[in-house]
């Protein structure tokens, strides 16, 4: 048995190059450390583009809800009456029955233009079937 007076003796190993399996596990770990440092910065890096590109695609998204909402108001006002009256007027050069329409006949020298009337043409009858226009052409 040992006493409290007893000097404590502590073995040392003596100093050198560390064992082999130490060296060896170094020389495998510092490798894939590495590795696994680049791959984690490539992927941070695609994860960065990618929420670029996603912030991108959802700005473009808000941009045509934007302008669907604005069509489709344009689709509600062009349904009214009164735009299909200046549609037909405008655009299509239709006139109200009872209307006299003007037409402008400007002279190229003096740049002043005259107002005429023109003649309204009747409703005519249903057009001919397309088989009577063919016998009349044919046969004459």
């Amino acid at each position: 048995m040992r006493g409290l007076d007893d000097p404590v003796v502590v073995a040392r190993r003596p100093i050198g190059p560390p064992p082999l399996a130490l060296r060896l596990a170094a020389v495998l770990a510092v490798p894939l450390l590495l590795y696994a440092l680049v791959m984690t910065g490539q992927k941070a890096v695609e994860n960065y583009q990618l929420n670029q590109q996603a912030d991108s695609l959802r700005a473009q998204i808000a941009g045509l809800r934007a302008q669907n909402v604005q069509l489709q108001q344009q689709i509600e006002q062009a349904r009214t009456d009164a735009a299909i009256e200046t549609i037909a007027r405008e655009q299509l050069g239709l006139i109200k029955p009872g209307d006299h329409p003007l037409v402008l006949i400007s002279d190229g020298s003096s740049g002043t233009s005259t107002v005429s009337t023109a003649p309204v043409a009747e409703p005519t009858s249903a057009p001919e079937p397309t088989w009577r226009q063919w016998w009349d052409y044919v046969v004459g």
